[in-house]
């Protein structure tokens, strides 16, 4: 004889949320970001400057009066002057203040015990 007891109990008595209809899995993609995929933000704030370039670029922006000739020119210049080494060294100097020579070695500790 079969068992004619019900074979899924619901409380409370109702409709039973078993065997309902699910709308189709698109994949994980889907899943994750929508129909429309991943969405770059459209304002993602200010832009740091990437190089020595964007700097001088940068600058010059702030300079009234230059033409488009000028400007290029003057960035050339910057840009070959910022790539000599004794320009280099007197930034590195002109950085350096009177306890940076301790404060450099003391971030450094190779040869000294710890």
């Amino acid at each position: 004889m079969p068992d004619t007891r019900r074979a899924h109990y619901t409380y409370p008595p109702g409709p039973s949320l078993v065997n309902q209809p699910t709308p189709p899995f698109n994949g994980a993609a889907t899943a994750l970001y929508g129909e429309r995929g991943p969405q770059r933000a459209h304002n993602t704030g200010r832009q740091e400057p990437q190089s020595l370039a964007d700097h001088v670029d940068l600058a010059l922006d702030r300079v009234k009066g230059l033409g488009p000739k000028q400007r290029l020119a003057l960035h050339n210049e910057v840009l070959r002057m910022l790539r000599d080494i004794e320009v280099i060294r007197l930034v590195a100097h002109s950085v350096r203040g009177p306890y940076s020579e301790a404060a450099v070695q003391g971030a450094n500790d190779e040869g000294r015990p710890l």
